[in-house]
């Protein structure tokens, strides 16, 4: 199986997918804590740890791909923590011989549409047509995570 995540701050996308593109889980680990001080951070590295050690635990995942950050001013007070919430997960990923994959936001986007600048939407019409979808995923990063999972399917 392969693992598509899309983290962020107070949302963490997933999708459990088989190589066949058949979707096993999908969804989001949220926090709904309004301040997040360090002592938040911490437990939500926990929370993180927890949910994904047990995920591993119950199914034979064989690839983790996720999106690899870089810094820019939008993102740069949040990358400490978005690198240790990638921390986490890959250090459970080796742990359980899970080969490890990243893109980049743009990677993704042309490798799903053949246009590094495509828009969120079009990456969201994609991810339907890949997976066959009745509905376009809801929001994009829900898309994201399943487009991370299918490019697992590509190596």
């Amino acid at each position: 199986m392969i693992l598509g995540i899309d983290p962020w701050i107070k949302k963490l996308w997933y999708a459990l997918i088989q190589p066949d593109l058949k979707i096993v889980d999908a969804g989001i680990l949220k926090m709904e804590e309004k301040k997040f001080d360090r002592v938040e951070q911490y437990h939500r590295m926990l929370e993180i740890h927890d949910f994904f050690e047990d995920m591993i635990k119950k199914n034979k995942i064989e690839k983790l791909v996720m999106e690899r950050y870089f810094i820019t001013d939008f993102n740069k007070k949040n990358v400490e923590f978005l690198y240790w919430m990638r921390g986490v997960v890959m250090t459970l990923a080796m742990k359980n011989w899970i080969e490890i994959f990243e893109y980049t936001p743009q990677e993704l986007k042309k490798n799903i549409t053949w246009n590094p600048k495509a828009d969120k939407q079009t990456v969201q019409k994609f991810i339907t047509k890949i997976y066959k979808l009745e509905d376009i995923p809801e929001f994009h990063d829900a898309a994201d995570a399943l487009g991370f999972a299918f490019l697992g399917t590509r190596k």
